[in-house]
């Protein structure tokens, strides 16, 4: 059994997460393992440039959790006919380099929700297109677990 917070805010982008890094540092103490998925609603609003804000909150959770595991969770693909899934799969590239040099585990969850020819798997998003289905939660959930299983 785990005990789990979960302390995103529906919406947010990332230059929210990096400002609110404060009162995260101060509502948890000493997290076995911090799990971070942030950047569609950027992606979403025709913002691809978040790399350094990303790096930044990162930064923030490894110094200020030194004994924690960051995990960095890829973004998920969406169907929203604005977006582009190329898009996020070069961001979650990018993403998945920032965790090698940051030394931190990265955690490839997108490659769960697409299917062989590479298109979400419309059956894991709600109606909106970028919200999970009780189907997808499933599938996000599964990995995460199997990713604790692997760090504890």
């Amino acid at each position: 059994m785990h005990d789990v917070m979960n302390l995103g805010i529906a919406g947010e982008p990332v230059e929210g997460l990096l400002g609110r890094m404060g009162r995260v540092r101060s509502e948890i103490s000493d997290p076995d393992i911090i799990f971070v998925m942030t950047g569609i609603n950027n992606l979403a609003m025709g913002d691809a440039e978040i790399l350094s804000r990303y790096e930044k909150v990162l930064n923030t959770l490894i110094s200020g959790f030194e004994g924690s595991v960051v995990v960095l969770q890829s973004v998920l693909p969406v169907i929203l006919p604005w977006l582009d899934n190329a898009e996020i799969e070069r961001v979650n590239c990018s993403l998945k380099e920032m965790a090698g040099a940051l030394k931190i585990r990265y955690l490839d969850v997108y490659s769960l929700f697409v299917d062989k020819n590479g298109n979400p798997v419309s059956e894991y998003l709600s109606e909106d297109g970028v919200h999970l289905s009780d189907r997808g939660y499933e599938v996000w959930s599964r990995a995460v677990e199997e990713e604790i299983g692997v760090l504890v």
